[in-house]
């Protein structure tokens, strides 16, 4: 049977590995360019999220490793996070736009739903490449979450809500998932914490070996003369 991938999977795709490769401070000098168009508890949530990308995420960390070799580890994004809530209040919307802007920081595409998605993204989507936030209407939602390469699913919902969507995402073929909930939609104790971000990335690692041709084994062979 052939699966039809949506287009805004399609798109996401395109757009992903240029976004990603901006780096986080990058991303951060063009998120921060759309911040005037939010309301201010809406702008300092993403400001903070943001801000917090730079000191949790964007620096290549140097990693110990034996004689010889140089390890780096570092983070790039997961792919297309679906973001959307389930509830509607205004912290919720505050929530909303916390999980759009820590999906983008961490070098995410971003789908949004609904009519409150539409209007993040128009406030987002002159200052980004063409791709990287999109919308869709609420009923193409449950098709999307359905789709094989969808990376990611943030949501503010009600614990029960998280709990079938987990199974849902769980029981999908092809791309592992991530579900990215925040239950409570007041408080926002989710979104709040610094370690947040990492739920949107995954690790890099690179190995370089920096001994000279033959060295090894010339060390080898000392070794061994020894014994």
């Amino acid at each position: 049977m052939t699966i039809v991938k949506p287009i805004q999977i399609q798109v996401a795709q395109a757009v992903f590995e240029k976004w990603d490769m901006l780096g986080v401070h990058g991303r951060a000098e063009k998120l921060l360019q759309s911040l005037y168009a939010f309301t201010a508890e809406q702008k300092q949530m993403a400001t903070w999220q943001i801000e917090n990308a730079r000191k949790e995420i964007a620096e290549t960390r140097i990693m110990p490793g034996p004689t010889g070799e140089s390890n780096e580890l570092s983070n790039q994004g997961r792919g297309a996070f679906l973001c959307y809530s389930e509830i509607s209040s205004d912290k919720a919307k505050v929530g909303l736009v916390g999980q759009v802007f820590t999906a983008l920081i961490a070098g995410n595409p971003v789908i949004t739903v609904g009519p409150e998605g539409q209007q993040i993204m128009d406030y987002i989507a002159p200052f980004v490449p063409e791709g990287v936030i999109q919308n869709i209407a609420e009923s193409a939602k449950d098709s999307l979450i359905e789709a094989d390469d969808l990376a990611g699913v943030a949501v503010l919902c009600e614990p029960a809500q998280a709990m079938v969507l987990n199974q849902t995402l769980a029981a999908k073929s092809g791309l592992i998932c991530q579900l990215v909930a925040e239950t409570e939609s007041e408080k926002l104790s989710t979104i709040a914490k610094p370690h947040y971000i990492l739920r949107f990335v995954t690790e890099r690692t690179v190995s370089n070996n920096t001994t000279a041709i033959g060295g090894n084994a010339t060390l080898l062979e000392l070794g061994s003369m020894n014994d």
